[in-house]
């Protein structure tokens, strides 16, 4: 018997190899284990976890499947669940897609989407590239006089991206924890993507970024999250891939996000 029990340990997974195995980050199963989302054993003197392989399978086809169970970030009773972007109702949670041709469609959604966002006291980030951060911190400097003192305070994180989807994935989850943490019950992100070029990134790797952030993260916390690309820069197959990977622009008009 302690033979067998010592076998079944050793095929356990550590959380490193289950982070790898989900392609997300340690800090997202620390989190999951800790609120029962998912389960793990504690072995050792140390309580380590460890998990099986088909509870790992189990709970991604489930996170795949179903999105709209309350998670640990969702807002509470009473809390709005939407913003309003161009006159659009959006839900918390919804991850979505825009494509654009030209500079002043860069600007055209960004620069409301986060100026009525700081303005209403949500937690607001952009990821951008630092030309397109010039330009978009410009326009809504325009818009509200004291921006420098929202950067300095916090209200708005302004990012250039990360050089792996992993990195990226884990800033990401940092920006939406301590934000839910100071009690923030509405987040706003607005990502650029053309950031993945100075940093280096594979097209692949950011679509993996995307897919991972809209499985786990969009749905988990209670904020709507804006992905910006250029068609000048981006690729057709590029272009395909990134609206795959919204599929929440199936339920807005796909005209309003196409400037």
């Amino acid at each position: 018997m302690a033979r067998q029990v010592e076998t079944d340990t050793q095929q356990l997974m550590n959380i490193k190899q289950a982070a790898r195995l989900l392609n997300v980050s340690e800090v997202s199963l620390r989190r999951w284990t800790s609120s029962g989302k998912l389960a793990c054993l504690r072995v050792g003197a140390k309580r380590e976890r460890r998990f099986r392989r088909n509870d790992l399978m189990a709970f991604l086809e489930e996170q795949a499947v179903d999105s709209t169970c309350p998670t640990p970030g969702a807002p509470a009773s009473g809390a709005t669940t939407q913003i309003s972007v161009d006159g659009i109702a959006i839900d918390h949670g919804s991850h979505l897609c825009m494509i654009y041709e030209n500079d002043f469609g860069r600007v055209k959604w960004s620069v409301p989407f986060l100026g009525d966002g700081l303005e209403a006291g949500d937690a607001c980030a952009l990821v951008a590239s630092a030309e397109v951060q010039e330009d978009v911190l410009g326009e809504l400097g325009k818009l509200r006089p004291d921006l420098k003192s929202d950067i300095g305070a916090g209200r708005l994180i302004v990012s250039d991206g990360a050089s792996s989807a992993i990195e990226m994935y884990e800033m990401a989850e940092t920006f939406l924890e301590n934000a839910t943490r100071s009690g923030s019950q509405s987040i706003r992100i607005l990502g650029d993507m053309a950031w993945c070029f100075s940093r280096q990134m594979e097209l692949r790797e950011l679509a993996d970024f995307e897919l991972r952030y809209n499985n786990f993260l969009a749905r988990s916390f209670p904020v709507v999250s804006l992905c910006q690309y250029d068609a000048r820069r981006f690729s057709g197959q590029g272009v395909l891939t990134a609206l795959k990977c919204h599929e929440d622009n199936l339920k807005q008009p796909l005209s309003r996000f196409l400037n």
